[in-house]
């Protein structure tokens, strides 16, 4: 044998005796318990916290260096109810010793069991994740043996770090975590947490498991998950290709709609680590008959930056069916929507490009962008051949009533007191609504919409909605310097024309909303019908209005509304009228009542015509008319929309029949409807008084004179 062999193979010889008897010494000779208080010593200085052993300690050192942990638990900072942080039952960690020489780290199993972890937010707002070090001493000296200082090493690349990584095996089980804000009344956990992968290896393929049960306590839900993972690095790590991510959720609680849900999400990716880009092949997302698609690229290099297609695809019927309510019927037997569009999402810009899809089969296509930096823009454009939002609406009914009556046992015991009704307190109230509307207002339109430049393009063909069909909409809408205008605003809507005009400004403390509106030739009967059930008038209806107002709020636009409006409706007929208050038909007798009736059941009429003023939500009328073939009618009063009150005054005049006062007053939500009785009865005598004057019924004896009056007056 060479020489020099020889003194190789000794050399060897010698470091693997000194290994072993290294080794030996190591695991016979040092106890790792008899340094417990050092390690304590030391995570206290680093954290702050108090570290405990509970169980034994054990080491190995050759082939596998490793430690085996037994029962270890760290405390919570003070201020906080749980007294543990973080405990782990067992843990174990084994690295081969011979690739450490070779800057190689390979582990043996790596096993973690009965891990439980909870994470607070006390009412202060302190959380117990973040560790402070105890401040040190002055003049105490930090140093615990000799230290020799050197050059810092370069930074190893990610890559090269994880390419230096093996791992036979993770597993981690019967974990808990929870996480609590005691200062929003929020908790949630994982339970029986389990996470078990096979050997991790550069270029070689691998498996990673993880189930478990997610819960939350607001919304109540508790939801069983199972994830598979299949993934192959490269050989450098430089990129990791994962063939396979299946997630499964199977969410159940009384505030999930139908009370259960399935989910299930479907992807596969590749990511470029050292390029920082992740490339999405496909994604696809299911939940109660719905799927979405996506696919694309994300980078995160600089900025996130995201592209991609989007496809949607979504059945009302078998929606409703998975949640276990009705849903109407749609008039096609069509109840799908299918969208597809291009996605593009970089900071402070959305973008949704080339919307293609159909909804019930009717086509749509758009357009839609956002950018929403220091100077907000935003474009749409929408093309829809017929939109039906009514099955729509009322499926989103039906799941408000639903989510409604599982509330209802919780609602029943919080039962509020009714306070008492006084000016202080309305007053309390307007002023406690006007903030909140001034705090919405400060937070949307100075920061946002008062900045934005907005163009608005849409047009529709046939919508419906609530029962109405709305058709030919153009809406062309422009947003400059937080002002937002929507001219022209046109529709057809019963048969006839709507032009109008709508402005909001949003640059004050409240927004100012304005409208400009012409109608032409609407039907009547139409109109009736939808509103009421029943078809109470005919004819042509002309509307010209120029109303504006304050406010966010139902009752701030009440309390704020100005403007004028004028109506003309012509040629048409009333029937069925329900005009007189009740009782009013028993102060004729025969005839009289007979052709009083007669007159409301069919009455052709000429014109119908008012005007209306509004001031501060006051809205005057003193010019009403109406003139048909056997009834005229004039009108004057007010109704007070803020307080909810009206006093209006009508006088009806049937042929040879006195003029009937009728008088509306008390709630407009609910008036008092009834006769002036004192008017009435004027009117009467005044009547009786022509009839006695009339110089055809004049006779010589003043007794048979009356009797011919009143006959006349009452035939």
């Amino acid at each position: 044998m060479n020489p020099i062999a020889k003194i190789i193979l000794a050399v060897l010889g010698t470091l693997v005796t000194l290994l072993v008897i290294a080794a030996v010494s190591l695991t016979t000779l040092v106890d790792p318990n008899d340094y417990k208080q050092e390690i304590s010593a030391a995570v206290y200085d680093a954290t702050g916290r108090e570290l405990t052993f509970k169980g034994d300690m054990s080491l190995t050192f050759f082939p596998w260096f490793g430690v085996s942990l037994g029962e270890v638990s760290m405390n919570n900072p003070k201020g906080f109810t749980e007294e543990t942080f973080a405990s782990v039952k067992q843990a174990k960690a084994s690295v081969k010793v011979m690739p450490l020489f070779f800057r190689q780290i390979e582990f043996s199993d790596v096993v973690l069991k009965g891990v439980t972890l909870n994470l607070i937010e006390n009412k202060k707002g302190k959380n117990n994740w973040t560790f402070v070090p105890p401040k040190k001493t002055s003049g105490k000296s930090k140093r615990h043996g000799s230290v020799i200082e050197s050059k810092p090493k370069a930074a190893q690349p990610d890559s090269m770090a994880l390419a230096a990584l093996l791992v036979e095996s993770l597993s981690v089980t019967d974990t808990n975590v929870a996480y609590e804000s005691q200062r929003e009344g929020k908790k949630y956990s994982i339970k029986d947490l389990s996470l078990i992968t096979s050997a991790f290896r550069a270029g070689e393929p691998f498996t990673l498991e993880l189930n478990g049960v997610a819960t939350a306590q607001k919304p109540a839900v508790e939801s069983p998950f199972k994830m598979t993972i299949e993934a192959t690095p490269s050989g450098d790590f430089k990129s990791v290709d994962v063939t396979t991510i299946d997630l499964t959720l199977e969410a159940k609680g009384e505030d999930i709609p139908g009370k259960q849900a399935s989910i299930h999400l479907q992807s596969a990716l590749t990511a470029l680590l050292k390029d920082q880009k992740v490339t999405v092949h496909k994604c696809k997302l299911s939940a109660y008959n719905t799927t979405l698609n996506l696919s694309g690229e994300v980078a995160y290099a600089k900025e996130l930056d995201v592209t991609g297609n989007m496809n949607l695809q979504a059945d009302y019927r078998k929606i409703a069916k998975a949640i276990g309510i009705s849903a109407p019927e749609p008039t096609n037997n069509n109840s799908e929507l299918i969208l597809s569009m291009q996605l593009k999402m970089v900071p402070d810009n959305l973008a949704l490009n080339d919307i293609q899809g159909s909804l019930e089969g009717y086509p749509l296509n758009g357009d839609f962008q956002y950018y929403y930096g220091t100077k907000p823009q935003l474009s749409l454009r929408l093309n829809a051949e017929q939109l039906n939002l009514d099955p729509y609406i009322a499926l989103a009914k039906l799941l408000n009533e639903s989510a409604g009556n599982s509330d209802n046992g919780t609602k029943a015991k919080k039962k509020t007191q009714e306070r008492p009704s006084s000016s202080a307190v309305k007053a309390h109230s307007n002023k406690v609504e006007h903030n909140a509307e001034k705090n919405v207002a400060k937070a949307v339109a100075p920061e946002t919409l008062a900045k934005l430049n907005a163009n608005v393009d849409i047009s529709i063909k046939k919508m419906m909605v609530n029962d109405l069909t709305i058709s030919n909409i153009v809406a062309k809408g422009e947003g400059k310097h937080g002002v937002i205008t929507v001219n022209p605003l046109r529709f057809r809507i019963f048969e006839g024309d709507v032009d109008s005009i709508l402005k909001t400004d949003l640059r004050g403390t409240l927004p100012v909303s304005s409208i400009k509106l012409t109608t032409d030739k609407m039907n009547l009967a139409n109109i009736t019908k939808t509103l009421t059930g029943t078809e109470y008038a005919s004819g042509k209806l002309f509307l010209n209005a120029s109303l504006s107002a304050y406010g966010m709020t139902e009752d701030t636009v009440k309390r704020t509304l100005n403007g004028k409006a004028t109506f003309n409706a012509t040629d048409g007929t009333l029937t069925g009228l329900d005009i007189l208050p009740k009782g009013t038909l028993e102060l004729f007798e025969g005839p009289l009542r007979k052709k009083v009736k007669s007159s409301l059941t069919a009455q052709p009429y000429k014109v119908i015509r008012g005007t209306l003023f509004a001031k501060n939500g006051r809205i005057t009328n003193n010019d009403f008319v109406m003139n048909a073939a056997e009834l005229d009618a004039k009108g004057s009063g007010f109704a007070n929309l803020a307080s909810d009150s009206i006093n209006y005054r009508a006088d009806l005049k049937f042929d040879n029949v006195p003029v009937i006062p009728v008088v509306l007053s008390g709630k407009l939500s609910k008036p008092t409807y009834g006769v002036d009785m004192k008017r009435f009865l004027g009117s009467s005598v005044e009547d009786i008084t022509k009839q006695l004057l009339d110089e055809e019924n004049k006779d010589k004896n003043p007794l048979k004179q009356l009797e011919k009056g009143l006959k006349n007056l009452f035939q």
